[in-house]
């Protein structure tokens, strides 16, 4: 994340305010995803068929690889890019229950090492496209993060049809908290610190978007897209990729979408700086659940 002091003490402030339950399954469902210099984030659920995984950024594939998103799909270049992503990636999850502060961060306390053998990657309603940018890790084994899925409600987020008239609401105007894993930078986009811990940022989403553009790739447009606020002062960083963005009603929480990045406009290319907004990909596109 990005933040000058006041919107990081602000953003935490708001976080510590909701209630017990909630802030711990937020803090407990997001999760740090790294492998060599590679560092994403994303959500543990339990999605509308009971299937547990991890939703997180298309996109973190590329990262991985260190290309850019391509503009076409070929089928034997993603297959070889799930293998890359997949084997060896380690899953960091399970924190400490007590808020973040200005000083403690938390880190997670356990790691569940991946493969392609034991995992997979769905693209879903996403199959066979780049400008829809989420996908889902799936487990394929009996593993100790399936078993902390399992074991309680606040170690994931659920979702299902049930919902539907939820995600069908314009969502314009709901405050999310958005959590990441990625560098921790000051306003003027220095970095403070590489341990990457967990973070959490407050916004509000602007508008939901059909497709938008990225001044770094304006070749590329990108779908379904809740654009959230953000400036210099409180912004997702490298590594936030893929990170939850979180509505809570009551003791409910609502997983929104996953971040995409920053500066995305509809029809036209933002400037590439200052930092304008930040965008996260939906959850619900195309009259799916993802």
């Amino acid at each position: 994340m990005q933040f000058n002091d006041t919107a990081k003490k602000d953003a935490l402030a708001a976080f510590a305010r909701l209630p017990q339950a909630v802030r711990e399954q937020i803090q407990f469902s997001s999760v740090r995803l790294s492998n060599d210099r590679f560092t994403g984030s994303g959500a543990l659920v339990i999605d509308a068929n009971q299937i547990q995984g991890i939703v997180t950024a298309k996109h973190n594939l590329c990262v991985r690889a260190g290309i850019d998103t391509p503009a076409a799909w070929n089928e034997n270049h993603v297959n070889g890019l799930i293998t890359s992503f997949l084997d060896g990636l380690k899953v960091g999850y399970d924190f400490p229950a007590t808020a973040p502060d200005n000083i403690r961060l938390p880190t997670p306390a356990k790691e569940q090492e991946l493969n392609a053998a034991i995992s997979d990657i769905e693209f879903r309603n996403g199959y066979g496209r780049w400008d829809y940018d989420l996908m889902f890790i799936s487990f394929k084994a009996p593993l100790p993060i399936r078993d902390y899925i399992a074991a309680s409600p606040k170690h994931r987020v659920t979702y299902g049809n049930g919902d539907l008239a939820f995600y069908r609401q314009d969502p314009a105007g709901k405050g999310v908290f958005v959590t990441g894993f990625g560098d921790v930078l000051n306003a003027q986009g220095g970095q403070l610190n590489l341990s990457h811990p967990f973070q959490v940022r407050n916004a509000a989403i602007a508008s939901r978007q059909a497709q938008v553009l990225r001044q770094s790739r304006p070749d590329l447009y990108f779908t379904d897209a809740l654009i959230t606020e953000a400036s210099n002062n409180s912004s997702t960083a490298p590594g936030d990729s893929g990170g939850p963005a979180f509505y809570v009603s009551g003791s409910r929480v609502y997983l929104m979408g996953a971040t995409l990045g920053a500066n995305f406009l509809p029809n036209r290319l933002p400037p590439d700086a200052p930092i304008i907004n930040n965008a996260a990909t939906a959850l619900y596109a195309g009259g799916y659940l993802f």
